[in-house]
């Protein structure tokens, strides 16, 4: 956040403005110089791997945590910034045989990315949760089928490797583990994913990390053209009570303009600095659709966006959602800054 001036004086009225529409096209930065800052939850089966287990619905005693104030694990999160990767590697290090063999898999079916690439996935997203809100757990699906190898939509190749590096996380004493919890009886109001969060003990690793805001970002094969099966809201929120789900789809000449138009947009996002200058915290809280709060960070790791058509069908919707500024109100839109310059919303 910027803090206000000695004086007392607006001095955003002094500087220069940079005229965006309601989306705010970002490419407009580029003309400024970078700045940059040096209920019932139902008992269900255990996961079992080898003989041991990943519990669901059991606490421990340091784990009070809540399960609601939460987003999902972003299998995206990416970093190649030397101190992450030593990060990772001390963790790893620190591993016996046994638990290593346990991240690696033991087959050749686990899938194309390496049990260390799904530990730094990991670690990345519980870091990037902890630096902007220190309460935030992360939901993660442990299904056989949760992760689809192969898929457009898993740039990482995510499998069910990330099973195991859950567990072993939490052996280490590193991670809090909640299990999830899915109600049979129709009412989906209780079900929810495991939820997992960093104990002091990452913490501590955490803390010793200096890295920028622009050194975490997202993998560069993400997808950003998304084809849903049912429609979403404004929001990108499902409409109705089934989750709308990303289907796979062959690209045309259309898709792929789309997709090189998208990426050079979110290369802009990801090197300008988008802040809200009013705000002495950096997370807002909104009400979804469905009545449930959500927390929105105000951070540089909320910026990349995707743009979405619905019903399986590239005639319908195909609007530009991800930005957290596109869902916050139009009296916290006027404070927002691009590289610390001030801004003008055209509607």
């Amino acid at each position: 956040m910027v803090p206000p001036s000695d004086s007392g004086v607006d001095d955003r009225a002094s500087l220069p403005l940079l005229r965006i529409d309601n989306c705010l096209r970002l490419f407009a930065a580029a003309m400024v110089n970078g700045y940059y800052y040096k209920k019932a939850p139902v008992l269900s089966k255990l996961y079992t791997m080898k003989g041991r287990h990943l519990p669901r619905n059991e606490q421990k005693n340091d784990d009070d945590f809540d399960v609601w104030h939460s987003r999902p694990l972003d299998v995206h999160r990416w970093s190649d910034f030397p101190e992450v990767n030593q990060l990772v590697d001390r963790v790893f290090d620190d591993f016996t045989d046994e638990q290593k063999a346990n991240i690696s898999g033991r087959s050749n079916n686990s899938g194309k990315a390496s049990g260390k690439t799904h530990l730094k996935v990991v670690l990345l997203d519980l870091y990037v949760a902890w630096k902007n809100d220190p309460d935030m757990c992360l939901g993660v699906m442990l299904s056989n089928d949760a992760h689809k190898v192969g898929s457009r939509y898993n740039a990482i190749h995510i499998s069910r490797r990330i099973r195991g590096v859950i567990l072993e996380l939490e052996t280490a004493d590193l991670i809090n583990v909640k299990g999830g919890s899915y109600s049979h009886s129709g009412d989906t109001k209780g079900n929810r994913t495991t939820r997992i969060k960093a104990t002091g003990l990452l913490e501590m690793h955490f803390e010793g990390l200096e890295v920028p805001p622009f050194a975490i970002g997202r993998h560069e094969d993400i997808e950003c053209i998304i084809l849903n099966d049912k429609d979403t809201n404004e929001f990108g929120e499902p409409i109705g009570k089934k989750k709308s789900k990303p289907i796979e789809y062959h690209d045309t000449p259309e898709t792929n303009q789309w997709r090189e138009e998208l990426t050079a947009y979110n290369n802009q996002l990801a090197a300008t600095y988008i802040d809200i200058v009013s705000l002495e915290e950096p997370t807002i809280t909104r009400l979804k659709s469905n009545g449930d709060k959500q927390t929105i960070g105000i951070n540089q790791n909320g910026k990349f966006v995707r743009r979405i058509f619905s019903r399986g069908d590239w005639m319908f919707n195909g609007r530009f959602y991800g930005g957290w500024w596109q869902q916050i109100g139009e009296d916290l839109r006027r404070d927002i800054t691009l590289n610390n310059l001030p801004t003008v919303e055209v509607v």
